[in-house]
């Protein structure tokens, strides 16, 4: 049976908050499964949340909008992924060109320490708690619940620090 293109409006923000909110598990899940963390998972699918006003697409339905957020959470998870992966070839790199025994070659170490000095800068730009939630989450592997109780925050604060610095230390690379 023929069925005539249906024009209907776009689901408004709050609808996609809520739509977002109803799935959020499954999007989890979906980044879990990618990037084998699920704390990872939490802080990804919490940054998809800060971004839900920024979407500018028409999203004409509840299903549309799942498809597009499952869409979101895989592009995320490959995103980290990508940006990991490059950082631990820029950290192995400056390991390297710290160790006299391994001597990459010039134009490598150049790279490597550009590299290394553009996350140092874009890092440097962050405010002060913001910069150190993200180091003492990132870099010392602390939970989120440790470095509230440390920093004398919330839980809350300190997923937003965390998504903050990812998100302006990503933009800086990206340039």
């Amino acid at each position: 049976m023929f069925r005539p293109a249906q024009t209907s409006a776009a689901l408004s923000q709050d609808a996609l908050v809520d739509v977002y909110l109803d799935i959020r598990p499954k999007l989890e899940r979906v980044i879990a499964r990618r990037t084998g963390s699920l704390t990872l998972a939490a802080d990804l699918a919490q940054e998809m949340f800060f971004k839900i006003d920024t979407i500018t697409a028409s999203i004409p339905s509840r299903a549309e909008a799942e498809r597009y957020f499952v869409r979101a959470a895989i592009n995320a998870s490959l995103n980290y992924i990508k940006i990991e992966a490059r950082r631990r070839v820029i950290l192995r790199e400056s390991v390297a060109a710290s160790d006299p025994a391994i001597t990459p070659s010039p134009e490598r170490g150049l790279l490597a320490r550009a590299d290394l000095k553009r996350i140092e800068e874009a890092l440097a730009e962050l405010p002060e708690k913001c910069r150190a939630v993200f180091v003492m989450s990132r870099v010392h592997g602390y939970t989120h619940a440790r470095i509230a109780a440390e920093l004398g925050v919330s839980q809350s604060m300190v997923e937003k620090y965390v998504i903050r610095a990812l998100i302006h230390c990503q933009a800086r690379l990206e340039k």
